[in-house]
């Protein structure tokens, strides 16, 4: 039972070191230092701690610092060029969607004269060039920018652009 008070009361001087003690924390470690060694020596030892480490500082060398700042800034616009940039998604998307649209057209007119070279009914030649030609060409097309788009996310949470 007296550990966990003088474990309790360790917490407390931690807290009230940092500032973060509330004011009966305060009151209750006032009263029990008062009649415990232990915890005096604790909080003596602490304060001497955050003492001697607030005297602790280094300096850096200023031409490290401007070249660690360069070689980031450098990096960083690598990074920027390399990124695919949403005008030029934008620009395939719309090259791939007006070739399919071309494409579908001139497949649908194309059905009648492949059905006689075929020797098949106009109806079966149209759905054979609706199944193998135009929902293929309209797949890609439309997933060609969801697929870039995913692949640039994927390549920035892999931290290769930022």
């Amino acid at each position: 039972m007296q550990t966990d008070l003088h474990n309790e009361m360790r917490h407390i001087i931690d807290n009230s070191l940092a500032g973060e003690a509330s004011p009966v924390e305060q009151q209750a470690l006032r009263k029990h230092l008062l009649a415990c060694a232990e915890c005096q020596k604790y909080a003596s030892d602490s304060r001497r701690a955050i003492v001697s480490l607030s005297g602790f500082s280094f300096a850096a060398d200023p031409g490290l610092t401007e070249k660690v700042h360069a070689a980031l800034d450098q990096r960083a616009q690598q990074l920027q060029a390399a990124q695919p940039n949403r005008k030029r998604i934008v620009q395939v998307s719309i090259a791939a969607l007006l070739l399919t649209i071309a494409g579908s057209f001139a497949a649908l007119h194309m059905g009648d004269p492949l059905a006689a070279f075929l020797h098949l009914p106009p109806a079966q030649a149209q759905a054979g060039l609706l199944t193998f030609w135009i929902a293929p060409s309209w797949c890609f097309a439309l997933l060609l920018p969801v697929l870039l788009l995913v692949s640039a996310r994927s390549a920035n949470k892999k931290g290769h652009i930022v």
